[in-house]
């Protein structure tokens, strides 16, 4: 993940758990972080100051909150994937009832 943003998180979102994840992969053109959102969990807000590919590996559905007060909703539907362009701040939590497993490839190049 890019910049995490723990002063807004503890600020606006310190009642939820951040989710689990950890690094599978970083060399010098790409960060490939494993995500496991348990229900209720976020993010936490941070920014991302890179392009990205989210790659989604379970069901579920996941609500967006961006910094102007705008939320998405995006159900999760396993083996897809999109490209994201930088940058973007936001907190994703998991609003549904099971587990989301997710892939997010960060490209440094």
């Amino acid at each position: 993940m890019s910049t995490k943003l723990m002063e807004k998180t503890a600020d606006v979102a310190a009642e939820r758990d951040i989710a689990t994840h950890r690094v599978l992969m970083e060399d010098e053109s790409m960060i490939v972080t494993h995500w496991v959102f348990k229900p209720g969990e976020q993010t936490g807000w941070h920014l991302h100051d890179r392009d990205y590919m989210p790659i989604q590996l379970s069901d579920g559905r996941l609500r967006f909150e961006f910094p102007d007060g705008e939320t998405k909703e995006l159900d999760y539907v396993p083996g897809t994937s999109s490209h994201v362009k930088a940058p973007v701040e936001h907190n994703a939590i998991n609003i549904g009832d099971v587990d989301i497993v997710a892939i997010e490839i960060e490209f440094k190049t």
